[in-house]
């Protein structure tokens, strides 16, 4: 079975949110109290993670949880017809 289009969102919103606040894998995992192999296969879309987890994430990267599962237009168009 393939990831849902929600944990596409969270892989591509995750690893954004890191990059542009310049942190590493290793950083929000020390942040958030998550292991650093956890982030990575979060930003892998490897996950399905829980409401706690997905909150610390967000609160290590300063941003609304929701956000993190938002489409984005790439991952729009990523998985448009998939269903």
């Amino acid at each position: 079975m393939a990831p849902s289009a929600e944990r596409d969102y969270l892989a591509t919103n995750l690893r954004r949110a890191r990059r542009v606040r310049g942190l590493s894998q290793d950083d929000i995992a020390a942040l958030s109290g998550v292991n650093r192999a956890y982030v990575s296969d979060m930003e892998r879309g490897k996950r399905n993670i829980g409401i706690d987890c997905l909150g610390r994430i967000a609160a290590a990267l300063d941003v609304p949880a929701a956000s993190l599962l938002l489409p984005t237009g790439k991952t729009r168009a990523r998985t448009r017809g998939a269903g």
